[in-house]
């Protein structure tokens, strides 16, 4: 897996970027874009010819360097040759792999050893003894499961354990099998960066026992705007996790003190963390995914032939690299259906972030979308990157595109055009690498015509354009998105509903759904809160529609009527279900948050169910 490491010296401090070869991508050449003023917009580029990566200068202002010299004519790249754009130090090795975790936030480093000499440990006795308490490892990891962010999310799991065994950075990693390459899936700190000796990886696959180094670590560093991998003295361990038989995983922890790890009981410690991981591992390699609202794996459903045809037009969008642009009604499910372009593409190891205009303030708007420095305006204490500034190597979905004020569109318009932003307060430019999904509500032509919205930048985002249908023209969608989100609703409150009857689907299938799959979903979760058995009834269906239908005409008498269902005991299950969060519940309820309070008042419900 060969990779260009570029440092850039001026964004962020220090970071890096990546060529990738064309074994993972789809394009023979890859271009070199630095924030720095010395360089041309089109400086440099590689080309993978066989098994060798050649650097061509592109006729730019300032030149490109190779080990010193001024580059003249297209060169072979050997490892460890140092290409010079602008005021950027790069180092080539074909053998480095940065690694991506699952959030896009960190990322993992797998490198050789740096030339330098690791400090010898200092003399004294070992931080551990052979009578470590594995109890206390246990007991961290266990009060993270228990607690709200622990089920499901890698990156507190790796928190507990990397504080568990007193240690300062860890990660943990998807080991290779089946064809997959190796992935990272969660570090710590989170965002940040641990880099990893190669050897260590490779000996713990090959021997499936933990392996412990004291003889220091490596890291990716920037000094003087170039790239090292610089060794320091400290201490390692690496354990492989075994389920059925074979490694699964990682777990990687380093402490900058030598011999932090010296008599550790390291089987004992990896039978912990076997157990503690099992459930994140144990699935298919390509089902590990990211935790968040919208699984990366879950593909639109499309049972009906309107829906089979917008899916095949988005799986051939993910395949391109220009802007796409979504319409269709509120609640259609616009954000799903771009997180699913960008997980099938080849931006998908890269951050996928959704901006949604018209719920940002008019007056905070562009310190959301492009971020802002510090002292840009007051309450600005420190540099913040914006929306679209996150999602750099990735996708960011702008929803709401109609909402956007002129300024705002004239920004953005310039952002697409040139590939860089300023951020509010900033006076040096910011380069941003990042494919942009469009989605509006309304005829975005029609607002150019009426002078609202700028031609010029529908040009630019409507190159791809997908209408998405209204939940009405996919009725044969509704049984199967009921079923999903069943499954969901299920698995997120450890509940077992069976499901709908028959005749209640057949009266969902029926509506006119004004609120498209967004409203469906939370008609679903209240019916799913409130039902009396293992199945939910027509006659519950009913009223939930009666009630929607009275809530959508204004009918602010018959409405609360028409719910008339919440009851003492309906509320308090409400409230179980979202643990207390008052705000959630009456979302679920689709009552305000007022007359929620009142009928906890009312009913001297406790919120938190003791």
């Amino acid at each position: 897996m060969s990779r260009l490491l570029v440092t850039h010296g001026h964004h962020f401090g220090v970071s890096y970027a990546l060529l990738e070869d064309t074994s993972l991508g789809r394009s023979s050449a890859c271009t070199i874009q630095l924030l720095d003023e010395k360089v041309s917009r089109l400086h440099s580029t590689i080309r993978k010819d066989g098994d060798s990566y050649i650097l061509k200068d592109e006729g730019s202002s300032n030149g490109t360097g190779l080990n010193g010299r001024l580059l003249t004519e297209p060169a072979v790249l050997s490892p460890g040759d140092e290409v010079a754009v602008g005021n950027n130090l790069m180092l080539f090795d074909p053998d480095l792999e940065v690694l991506r975790d699952l959030d896009g936030a960190g990322s993992v480093i797998i490198a050789a050893p740096g030339g330098d000499k690791v400090a010898e440990p200092a003399p004294g006795k070992p931080t551990r003894d052979g009578g470590f308490q594995v109890e206390a490892l246990l007991g961290v990891i266990a009060d993270m499961l228990a607690g709200p962010r622990g089920v499901g999310r890698p990156a507190a799991l790796v928190e507990a354990a990397v504080k568990g065994l007193d240690a300062e950075r860890g990660a943990l990693l998807l080991a290779p099998t089946g064809g997959e390459p190796m992935r990272a899936v969660a570090t710590y700190p989170h965002r940040g960066r641990v880099t990893i000796n190669r050897d260590i990886l490779h000996a713990v696959l090959e021997r499936r026992i933990p392996v412990q180094g004291d003889s220091g670590l490596i890291e990716l560093t920037v000094k003087s705007g170039r790239s090292l991998i610089e060794a320091h003295p400290g201490g390692t361990l690496a354990a492989p996790i075994l389920l059925g038989g074979r490694v699964r995983g990682i777990f990687y922890v380093e402490s900058s003190r030598s011999g932090a790890f010296a008599g550790l009981p390291r089987e004992t410690v990896q039978s912990v963390l076997a157990v503690s991981f099992a459930h994140l591992l144990s699935g298919p390699p390509a089902l590990l995914r990211p935790t968040r609202e919208l699984p990366e794996t879950e593909a639109p459903v499309a049972q009906s032939p309107t829906m089979q045809a917008i899916v095949e037009q988005a799986r051939a969008a993910a395949e391109e690299a220009a802007p796409v642009l979504l319409v269709g009604e509120s609640g259609t499910g616009k954000e799903f259906l771009a997180h699913f372009i960008h997980s099938h593409g080849p931006r998908q190891v890269g951050p996928f972030v959704a901006a949604h205009c018209a719920h940002l303030p008019d007056n905070s708007a562009e310190s959301a979308l492009f971020g802002h420095e510090k002292g840009a305006f007051s309450g600005a204490t420190g540099r913040r990157a914006g929306l679209i500034e996150q999602a750099d190597g990735g996708t960011i979905l702008i929803d709401g595109l109609s909402e956007l004020p002129a300024a705002l569109q004239t920004k953005l318009l310039r952002m697409v055009q040139e590939g860089r932003f300023y951020r509010v307060g900033g006076t040096r430019p910011v380069r941003i690498d990042v494919r942009i999904i469009g989605g509006a509500v309304r005829d975005l032509r029609e607002l150019v015509r009426q002078g609202t919205f700028r031609g010029d930048l529908l040009d630019r985002v409507d190159v791809l354009h997908i209408d998405v249908p209204t939940l009405r023209k996919r009725i044969a969608d509704v049984a199967p998105l009921v079923e999903r989100f069943l499954s969901r609703f299920n698995m997120r409150n450890g509940i077992r509903h069976k499901g709908l009857t028959a005749e209640a689907i057949g009266l969902l299938e029926g509506h006119h759904w004004p609120g498209n799959v967004s409203e469906l979903r939370d008609s679903v979760e209240r019916l799913l809160v409130s039902a009396q058995g293992e199945y939910v009834e027509a006659d519950e269906v009913d009223k939930e529609l009666v009630a929607l239908t009275a809530a959508s005409s204004g009918d602010s008498d018959l409405a609360p009527d028409a719910i008339g269902a919440l009851d003492k005991r309906i509320l308090a299950r409400a409230l179980a279900r979202c643990r207390g969060n008052k705000g959630r519940t009456a979302l679920m309820l689709r009552i305000s948050r007022g007359r929620l309070d009142r009928l906890i008042a009312q009913y001297d419900v406790d919120v938190y169910g003791r």
